[in-house]
């Protein structure tokens, strides 16, 4: 076989491979070793399905104010081509990205009897809306502050306003 062809061979065969997980489904593996590893891999569900996107709002109370409006914590991102070969701020968004989306997962994995404040994805949701906070912080006084993850149609995020309907959880206010 010459060279061309070959290769005309392994994209066939490729093509072939991806064909055959869409129709075949294969068990997902769980286990709690593949638990203690996930932070190490994306969240590859977005290839699936195209589904609800979660995003996580905030809102703070200042104490002269009361309680503030809540605010998206997940905006699009502005792109330019300088980001193509270096963009740090952009994949600490994603990274955070992905932690609100295991946060989700979690949460709709949990059994009805369980508390969803004892999850170490939650606990660690709470400290980047903390620092989300920081520089508000500075320049109010916040005693207070609340979370909440609402499921959205992924093309309106950019639109995206905290619904109860669609709220998958809502913390009480922490102490700040």
């Amino acid at each position: 076989m010459t060279l061309p062809s070959l290769a005309a061979l392994a994209i066939i065969v490729y093509f072939a491979f991806l064909f055959l997980t869409l129709i075949y489904r294969s068990r997902v593996m769980n286990g709690p070793w593949l638990f203690l590893l996930r932070s190490f891999f994306p969240n590859w569900r977005f290839f699936h399905r195209v589904g609800h996107v979660p995003v996580l709002f905030v809102r703070y109370c200042d104490k002269t104010a009361g309680w503030q409006p809540w605010q998206c914590l997940t905006p699009r991102a502005r792109r330019n081509l300088l980001q193509l070969f270096h963009n740090p701020a952009i994949n600490l968004a994603l990274a955070n990205q992905n932690l609100v989306d295991h946060l989700s997962a979690d949460i709709q994995a949990l059994p009805d009897d369980k508390d969803s404040r004892q999850l170490v994805t939650y606990k660690l949701v709470l400290r980047l809306a903390r620092y989300y906070l920081q520089p508000i912080s500075m320049q109010q006084d916040i005693s207070e502050f609340q979370i909440a993850l609402q499921l959205i149609p992924p093309f309106e995020i950019e639109t995206a306003a905290l619904a109860a309907e669609s709220t998958i959880l809502t913390s009480p206010a922490i102490a700040w």
